[in-house]
């Protein structure tokens, strides 16, 4: 549960905020949610971070079903990291369920859907993108401390 729970809750929060803004706003419009420092502003991104390569759609399909796939079958094999496996695991869940929310804007509309953009960060991003990068830096922290305790 561990897993499923974030991977569900992630895939499923961003493709409701996604809808919400995709019907609720048109392409280019923004609203301030904190002043200027945190706005929701409307955008459709063709390609990967920073719009990158535009247009590689089926690319990203699929490198977005092969993390999908590769999380869900890493993670009932964490249990040899021990204790740094319960933290492992739902982060795992968190870039799954990032992966599979951008994975089914690709597919069904051949964009993803950003709308959080933030004073000074270079990027309007999403829920999926949210949880993408807050999940490798957990794991990249509890790798480091493993190996590190590990020797």
């Amino acid at each position: 549960m561990a897993f499923w729970i974030p991977f569900a809750a992630v895939a499923l929060l961003d493709q409701l905020t996604k809808w919400y803004v995709r019907s609720h706003f048109a392409v280019g419009e923004s609203m301030q949610i904190i002043g200027s420092w945190v706005q929701l502003v409307y955008r459709e991104n063709p390609g990967a971070a920073f719009g990158m390569l535009a247009g590689a759609r089926w690319l990203f399909m699929g490198i977005s079903a092969v993390s999908v796939a590769l999380t869900m079958c890493l993670y009932p094999r964490l249990s040899s990291y021990g204790p740094s496996s319960r933290f492992m695991v739902p982060a795992l869940g968190l870039v799954a369920g990032g992966a599979l929310g951008n994975l089914i804007d690709r597919a069904r509309q051949a964009t993803v859907t950003d709308f959080i953009y933030v004073k000074h960060f270079p990027a309007v991003f999403n829920i999926g993108d949210s949880a993408i990068v807050t999940g490798s830096i957990i794991l990249g922290i509890v790798l480091i401390i493993h190996t590190y305790r590990s020797g």
